[in-house]
């Protein structure tokens, strides 16, 4: 889950097979390998962002279930797969690796952006007007659900809404919009505005990337960046 590229999408006809601890276990394993510190949050964060149809909060499944994860990582350690503590924060032990090894084949490859077909050229190469227009990238429907509610989540924040009344914004709104805490590091907020950043580039609402992008300079010190 780092900033340079975005995280795997798996089909959730696969994933919703998988066991809670095999999830939590692939998720860490997932963070392992990006070099980051596994704290509890970015576990939380990781299960949801990877495995949303399983992690996500009954009545309001645009949140992460925070209940579900922790309950899940004491069951993981008691099976000898993850170390440490939600204080000091965890580590995939051999064992896990391995196990999660087993859980990335059953989850199978990730969904990827399908292109759309190139247009068709003209008999004998002529064109009929304008020069054609090479097509975009589509999108995976799957994916672009998925970015629907995070584009929701953002419209509902407080945040959000502050902004759009020109009222001054504070640092809760922000972590709140990001699904964080006040405890939350900068790392993981950092990555969490990114990845809102993608989901709202695949419906095409620059209203939302001025907001990101304007919230990205205002809140630099927390984000562990120079202010532009």
């Amino acid at each position: 889950m780092t900033r340079k590229s975005a995280p795997p999408r798996f089909d959730p006809n696969n994933y919703t097979k998988i066991t809670l601890n095999d999830l939590v276990v692939y998720s860490v394993y997932y963070l392992h390998k990006q070099g980051h510190a596994v704290t509890s949050e970015d576990i939380i964060s990781a299960c949801f962002v990877l495995f949303p149809k399983r992690f996500s909060m009954r009545k309001y499944p645009q949140y992460p279930d925070s209940g579900i994860v922790s309950r899940r990582w004491g069951d993981c350690k008691s099976k000898g797969y993850l170390k440490g503590n939600a204080t000091k924060g965890f580590q995939i032990t051999a064992r896990g690796i391995r196990r999660a090894e087993k859980v990335g084949k059953a989850l199978g490859k990730p969904l990827k952006p399908v292109r759309a077909a190139k247009p068709t050229s003209s008999p004998k190469g002529k064109a009929d007007g304008p020069a054609a227009v090479p097509a975009k990238e589509a999108v995976h429907p799957e994916l672009k659900r998925h970015a629907k509610k995070y584009v929701r989540t953002i419209e509902m924040s407080d945040a959000y809404r502050r902004f759009k009344k020109g009222a001054p914004l504070n640092e809760f709104d922000f972590r709140s919009m990001l699904l964080c805490t006040m405890e939350s590091p900068p790392t993981t907020l950092a990555r969490n505005l990114d990845q809102f950043k993608e989901y709202v580039n695949i419906h095409e609402r620059k209203d939302l990337l001025s907001f990101l992008e304007f919230c990205e300079g205002k809140f630099s010190s927390l984000l562990g960046t120079k202010k532009k």
